[in-house]
């Protein structure tokens, strides 16, 4: 198993629920910097949020939207001006600034 993602893996259903609905509150007020491994086994950081004051506005026809993953995370990425997302599981690091 890769550095970093042991705890993720080791955590109680109740503790991975917290884990995403924390991190889902920050995205909608800030810009999160997140640190995954990508499916092809390649280290990515992203700058993202879910802010719509920083780029992230929803699609207005429902029926274009995909439907998300439970184990995936869909962000905006700001240095891309596009929708990314990670794998819960994937996740090594959350950097943010708070202010």
């Amino acid at each position: 198993m890769q550095k970093g993602l042991w705890e993720y893996a080791l955590a109680t259903p109740q503790e991975k629920e917290n884990l995403r609905t924390w991190l889902r509150g920050l995205l909608k007020e800030h810009v999160v910097t997140v640190e995954f491994i990508k499916v092809n086994g390649t280290p990515r950081r992203m700058d993202c949020t879910l802010a719509e004051s920083r780029g992230a506005k929803y699609s207005v026809n429902e029926s274009t939207r995909k439907k998300t993953h439970p184990d995936t995370c869909v962000v905006w990425d700001v240095n891309q001006s596009a929708w990314r997302s990670f794998r819960w599981d994937r996740l090594t690091r959350i950097h943010f600034t708070l202010g």
